[in-house]
């Protein structure tokens, strides 16, 4: 559980760092950092992952339920599902985008697996061709979105 739990957590520090958090010390409720106030003319760069790979990963996932969706910091995770009607296998899929760009580097997908051994469930680690798999359908899906849009703009 312990080695899950860091993926995650190393998950979310990457995407943080490319989601434009500027700092963990502006979430820090004791931390000595004044607040800089901004000018009303200064304009406000809003940060946020590509439209496209973003729709593609809901719509690729939709088969599972959400835990959480965050468009602002591009990450999708799922809630332990049963597949293929197994009731004693679950997975669990974490999707982050970490840029606006729609490229194959900017997409990372990870499937966590568990069992139910004698009453517990217990973490076994997932094929890692299937995080692949999910990658490429999502890169697939959201390049036809992509040209979609272009054709329409025609």
């Amino acid at each position: 559980m312990n080695k899950h739990l860091s993926a995650i957590l190393i998950a979310g520090l990457i995407v943080s760092g490319c989601s434009g958090t500027a700092s963990w010390s502006s979430l820090n409720p004791f931390s000595e950092a004044k607040e800089t106030v901004k000018e009303e003319s200064e304009p406000q760069q809003v940060l946020g992952v590509n439209p496209y790979l973003w729709q593609a990963a809901l719509a690729k996932l939709s088969f599972m339920p959400l835990a959480s969706a965050d468009a602002v910091g591009g990450v999708i995770v799922t809630d332990w599902a049963a597949m293929d009607g197994i009731p004693d296998e679950q997975f669990k899929i974490t999707v982050n985008i970490l840029s606006q760009n729609l490229r194959a580097d900017c997409l990372k997908v990870a499937v966590f697996k568990r069992v139910l051994q004698n009453g517990t469930w217990v973490n076994e680690t997932a094929d890692k061709r299937l995080a692949g798999e999910i990658e490429q359908a999502i890169l697939t899906q959201a390049r036809k979105l992509y040209r979609r849009d272009l054709a329409a703009r025609d």
